[in-house]
This record gives C-alpha cells, sequence and structure tokens, in this order.
C-alpha cells in the first residue's frame, strides 16, 4: 500500500479533454482529468483523508493517484475485484485517527488481517457481486431498468383507463360511459 503523489488542482480539469484524457483520483475517489497517469493496471483505491477516509474505488487502465489515495498494489494471491468488494465491505472509516483532520495511515491499513480463500473461490466471489452491482445499478439492466418498465406499464395503463369511450353501446354503469366496454 501507498499513498499517490501530490499533484496541483490547477492541472486537474473536471471534464475528460484532449490534453488531460487521464482519470485522477483522490481521496474521495473520481476527482477529475489530468496529462498524464502515475498508475497503470487495475487496483483498489482507499480514501485516506477527510470525514470519508477509507471509502474504497476501483481503478484500472490508466490513472493518477493523488496523496489523498492509498494505492493497494495486489499479489498474485488475490484477486484484484474480490480485493475490492472485501475492502469496501470492511468499514475502513473505523480505523481513522481522531482529530479535526481525520485520516487512514497506511501502516494502520497493513496491519488489517483478511482472510484469503483461495484463488478460484475469490474469483466466483467477485463474479457473484460484480453481477449482482451491475443488476443494481446498470441503467440499462437490472432493477433501475425494471422500474422504468413497470413505471411505462403504468402509464400506459393509466392512460388506457381514463381515456374515456363515448362512441360505447353498453356501458358498465347503465350509459354513465365512465368504465366502458367495446363491442
Amino acid at each position: 500500500m501507498k499513498a499517490g503523489k501530490a499533484i496541483s488542482s490547477l492541472n486537474i480539469y473536471t471534464e475528460t479533454t484532449k490534453e488531460a484524457p487521464i482519470p485522477c483520483y483522490g481521496g474521495n475517489g473520481l476527482r477529475g482529468y489530468v496529462s498524464k497517469s502515475n498508475q497503470n493496471g487495475n487496483f483498489c483505491l482507499i480514501g485516506r483523508q477527510g470525514a470519508l477516509c477509507g471509502n474504497v474505488c476501483y481503478a484500472t487502465g490508466k490513472f493518477y493517484a493523488t496523496e489523498h489515495a492509498v494505492v493497494v498494489k495486489n499479489n498474485t494471491s488475490l484477486n484484484s475485484r474480490f480485493l475490492f468488494h472485501l475492502l469496501t465491505n470492511m468499514n475502513l472509516n473505523q480505523y481513522k485517527s481522531q482529530g479535526a483532520q481525520p485520516g487512514l495511515a497506511v501502516g494502520k491499513l497493513e496491519e488489517i488481517k483478511i482472510p484469503v480463500p483461495s484463488l478460484a473461490l475469490q474469483e466466483k466471489i467477485a463474479n457473484v457481486l460484480d453481477n449482482f452491482d451491475a443488476v443494481c445499478n446498470d441503467l440499462n439492466i437490472g432493477l433501475p431498468a425494471e422500474i422504468s418498465l413497470r413505471k411505462k406499464q403504468y402509464e400506459y395503463y393509466r392512460d388506457r383507463i381514463l381515456s374515456f369511450n363515448t362512441n360505447v353501446n353498453n356501458s358498465i354503469y347503465g350509459g354513465g360511459g365512465v368504465i366502458s366496454r367495446t363491442r
């Protein structure tokens, strides 16, 4: 585990540009975009300063980690996605120092013992949790998509029920025309 490198906020852009295409991660996740990377690969990042210290995010490819993020370099005995889910579930905020500006010391994080199942089991666990996360959060599948479909279904039936048919011979309510049957 090692903290990232300091970078001036003047060099961090809010949107990706041709000059600054590289994601920049700070203590609370994605901070913006920069022109150069200081990391390349698949890594868990742990926020190490502020009220939200201990939060975990996952970065892939080329990116820049600021001094407020701890880069967790993985060895071959851990699946990086399994490690991400494990660290996320560990409530690392509980290990922060008290004070005006809470923080996590890298040394303190390195002392934490974690259970390590076989690599095959780690991969299975990571796949299940990644799929569940996709079902819960991907706007094209899972719960958000299902909610959207049910809302459209509700709107369709609401509009059908509330659009009164005036050319009806038989009405359920004897000519009232509120809810009617068509032939």
